[in-house]
Parts: C-alpha cells; structure tokens; sequence
C-alpha cells in the first residue's frame, strides 16, 4: 500500500527521504507528514510542494520558519507548510487539504 501511494507523488525517493529527515529532526518524531496538491497529480508538471504536518499540539513559527527554509534550500522546491495540530479546531482550508491528503512513508 505505501509504495503504491509513493508512485501517486511526484517525488523522488531522495526527495522523500530528506522531508521526512528535515521534519524528524526539526520537528518531532512524532509528527506525521502528509502531502498535498499538485505533486500528487502525475499528469502536472512543476510546481509547488505542498505538506501538511499533523502534530498533537501545534508547531511552533520558528520551527515551521526553518523546516521551509531548510526544505526549499536542500530540495530546490517552493514549499508551503500548514501544520494541523491535534489539540487545535482545524480551518475549512486545513480539512479540505487534510481530507485530499496522502501520507508521506519512511522510504528507507
């Protein structure tokens, strides 16, 4: 199943392997990274990276601020992070995004 929703995004395995390191280290182990938007479109091109981070409580600005920064620097990507915080009412924007949302694996 989770190679099947790797070949739905268009990342490669690196690229995948340094979001999840990037977010592990920065972030929390504990956070779940998913992806949204045109990268899992195979029929686009280009493009934006679109990620949601589901926590328990929400990410602090500083640590959204270099996990963008980091990520566009090592992937060479536009990145756009929203963090959806288990603790917190989601937006209409964040439960639109979440529910068309695929899961990014550990694809070590």
């Amino acid at each position: 199943m989770a190679a099947e929703l790797k070949n739905l995004m268009r990342l490669s395995c690196e690229q995948q392997g340094v979001i999840i390191d990037m977010v592990s280290s920065l972030a929390g182990s504990g956070v779940e990274v998913r992806v949204y938007g045109s990268r899992l479109d195979k029929q686009l091109r280009g493009g934006d990276l679109d990620l949601i981070l589901k926590s328990a409580e929400p990410l602090g600005y500083l640590v959204l601020a270099e996990l963008k920064m980091t990520l566009e620097e090592r992937l060479q990507l536009p990145v756009d992070i929203i963090n959806c915080a288990a603790s917190k009412k989601l937006s209409p924007f964040q439960s639109l995004a979440l529910l068309q949302s695929q899961p990014l694996r550990d694809v070590a």
